[in-house]
Formats: structure tokens, C-alpha cells, sequence
């Protein structure tokens, strides 16, 4: 049986490095691209078993790439993890309309990417069942409650947060190593 084929697109070099290592080792297949273009073609050419997309792409964002996928009736099926940089209402009214499967707040430890991969595909469909599902390791403010809080900085096992509604930074730190 052939493994799981991961299409990942992304175009900041470091990342795309580690997430791909990440899928790897997990025993996926991996395509890499760094544009939209490149990701729609190698999509309708081999279909992937999953997609995965940073929001930010040099051609278009995440987002639309998304759309462009769900409106494709030889992609729609497919599901799509998009990685973005923040954890607010816009990012969760652009996952909602842009019709992912899951998002997930950057940045990511490697090992978090084949993570949420693996939860998506264990859902067996290509959306959600609703639109607070389709956030992965979501945080919210220790203080204030605010759902607008963002990874920051990762150094090793610690993720750093920040909150924009109260401005508090914390850590947390995870008992894994960080690939």
C-alpha cells in the first residue's frame, strides 16, 4: 500500500524544510511548492491525499488558494490544512469561507504539521463539522480570555503566546523534543 500523499506548499525555505522532514517521518509522501500555480498544477497532475498551505504565498494567500481548490470539482474532496500566522475572528471567518478543513496558528513545532494532517484525514471528510473544529491547538488569553491571542516565537520545546486584546505574553513549554 503507498503512503499518504501530502501536498505542502509553502515558500519560506526553513519551514517547508522542517514541515516536510515532520511529514516524513510520519511516513507520508511529500510534495513541496512554493507558489499557488506550482500547487494547483502538481494537485490536478497526482491528487494529493491532503494539502497543506501557508497563508502567506507569494502568488496569492492561503486562503484563496483554498477556494480556487474547493471550486475545482477534481480537488473539492480534498482536504486543506492552512497555516497562519494568527488566531483571530478574521482568520476564522477566512477559514469558514474559504472552506478548509483545518487551520493552524504558526508558528508550528515540525511535529505539529503531520499532527494535524493525521486529524484530518481521521475526520474522513473534507470540511468540518463546524467552524470552531476547524481550528487546531487554539489558545486563548490565561488573563483575559480573548481568543485573540497568537504564537509567537518557538525556541526548542517553548511556544511562545501574545495576547492583542491585553497585551500578556506567556510561555508554554512541551515535555516532546521539537524536530
Amino acid at each position: 500500500m503507498t503512503s499518504p500523499l501530502v501536498l505542502l506548499v509553502d515558500d519560506i525555505p526553513d519551514h517547508a524544510r522542517r514541515y516536510e522532514a515532520a511529514l516524513k517521518q510520519q511516513g507520508y509522501r511529500v510534495h513541496l511548492v512554493h507558489t499557488a500555480a506550482a500547487a494547483l498544477a502538481q494537485a490536478r497532475s497526482e491528487p494529493p491525499t491532503c494539502i497543506v498551505i501557508d497563508v502567506r504565498l507569494p502568488d496569492v494567500t492561503g486562503w484563496d488558494l483554498c477556494r480556487t481548490i474547493r471550486a475545482d470539482p477534481a480537488l473539492k474532496e480534498t482536504p486543506v490544512v492552512i497555516l497562519t500566522h494568527d488566531v483571530c475572528e478574521d482568520a476564522a471567518g477566512d477559514s469558514e469561507t474559504s472552506g478548509c478543513s483545518a487551520w493552524l496558528a504558526q508558528p508550528s513545532a515540525a511535529h505539529d504539521v503531520p499532527r494535524v494532517v493525521e486529524y484530518v484525514l481521521a475526520q474522513g471528510r473534507p470540511l468540518p463539522a463546524s467552524s470552531s473544529e476547524a481550528l487546531v491547538g487554539a489558545t486563548n488569553c490565561p488573563a483575559c480570555g480573548s481568543d485573540r491571542a497568537h504564537a509567537t516565537l518557538r525556541l526548542g520545546s517553548i511556544q511562545y503566546f501574545a495576547c492583542q486584546t491585553c497585551r500578556l505574553s506567556w510561555r508554554v513549554e512541551s515535555a516532546e523534543s521539537v524536530a
